[in-house]
């Protein structure tokens, strides 16, 4: 595309590439459905490009071709299909939410208690996986101040984080665009912390750990803190609540690029610390990525599964902890339907060890593989 210009949808931030001519018209976003104005903007800065290079999202693929923006009619009666959304608010001028640091834990926002009754705030989380980043099969969460949680409750806290409020598929389903109003709030505790204040999971990944709220006591005034643990969320969150041109916006962006060239960091800190209970990673070897068993919950997500370096594969499941060297002959046979995947692993005179897992963890574990040129052959059987 000759001269080009990023627009940028004020509801969702999606990113289009769309040429000069177009400055001034109007369009209607591909993700959440929001009619805008093609407005001018800045060259392309850094953070547009590493959007470009880490988006996960299929829809995205518009940003880098033909947006199929243009050409349509943007009346009332035209249908817009809108999946695993809500509409962002427009991100204030200045902060809402005071970004404080970034640790092991992730990153550190303050903000006032009373501002938990504003709605812009409580629907600026991103619309992916709080964990893993994917916009796919989304789970419902809400944020729990334990602080806050009578004392006859306290015992139910971890109970209450790790259940999923609904699948959001579901409410949209039912409300549209509408499904935050119809979150209800949580009675066991007192206002304003009683206002629900979503974050979105996938069925693949735990909730521990990823966000989590506290109420702290400063000179004897209350703050709420969220800790984020994925940069690129709290990325994303900062963003939406008006952080994009301050010195943290910047330093959670290097964070983001950080996280997302290292492997090992870019899993949960609770996910780290059961694999480490079964891989040893060795001094001359790179980690490649983790692959999770579909027979374990997502509490227990790290106890099994299979890990991949650039040096072997190693498996794990109940008693079975089985290494396999990429540097021999070895072999994968993969049976897939359009929502599971069993891989049989094969070498030598090691037993069989089969995993169970989707078919996009069987699909990258593959292509992983295949791009490293090992002797190693893959075959595939597909099923309805």
């Amino acid at each position: 595309m000759g001269d080009a210009i990023v627009a940028i949808c004020p509801s969702c931030s999606q990113k289009y590439r769309v040429p000069n001519s177009n400055i001034g018209m109007r369009a209607r976003c591909k993700n959440c459905g929001q009619p805008f104005k093609i407005l001018e903007e800045p060259p392309i800065d850094d953070e547009t490009i590493f959007g470009w290079v880490t988006e996960d999202d299929p829809s995205s693929n518009s940003v880098l071709g033909g947006t199929g923006l243009f050409g349509q009619s943007f009346s009332d009666a035209t249908h817009v299909p809108v999946r695993n959304r809500w509409v962002h608010p427009a991100p204030p001028d200045s902060p809402r939410v005071e970004f404080t640091g970034l640790d092991e834990q992730g990153a550190h926002f303050t903000f006032a208690p009373q501002d938990l009754r504003d709605r812009d705030l409580r629907c600026s989380f991103p619309h992916r996986c709080s964990q893993c980043l994917v916009r796919d099969q989304l789970e419902v969460h809400l944020i729990i101040w334990p602080e806050k949680v009578p004392g006859r409750d306290a015992a139910m806290i971890n109970e209450t984080e790790t259940r999923t409020h609904r699948k959001l598929e579901d409410l949209m389903a039912e409300h549209k665009l509408n499904w935050f109003q119809s979150l209800k709030p949580i009675e066991t505790m007192p206002a304003p912390f009683k206002e629900p204040f979503p974050y979105c999971i996938c069925p693949h990944c735990s909730v521990i750990g990823a966000i989590r709220g506290r109420v702290h006591s400063d000179e004897g005034k209350e703050q709420c803190e969220l800790i984020i643990a994925h940069p690129s969320i709290a990325l994303d969150f900062y963003r939406n609540n008006g952080g994009r041109n301050t010195p943290g916006y910047k330093k959670l962006l290097v964070a983001s690029r950080q996280r997302r060239d290292n492997q090992w960091k870019s899993l949960a800190v609770g996910v780290r610390v059961k694999l480490g209970q079964w891989f040893k990673p060795q001094s001359d070897e790179n980690f490649l990525g983790y692959y999770a068993d579909r027979d374990f919950t997502q509490s227990d997500r790290g106890a099994a599964g299979v890990v991949l370096t650039d040096k072997r594969l190693v498996y794990k499941k109940y008693a079975a902890l089985r290494e396999y060297r990429l540097d021999h002959q070895g072999y994968l046979e993969i049976e897939a339907t359009p929502s599971l995947a069993n891989i049989d692993i094969h070498q030598n005179d090691l037993s069989v060890s089969t995993l169970a897992t989707t078919p996009l963890a069987a699909s990258s574990l593959a292509r992983t593989l295949t791009g490293m040129n090992k002797a190693w052959k893959i075959n595939v059987e597909t099923r309805r």
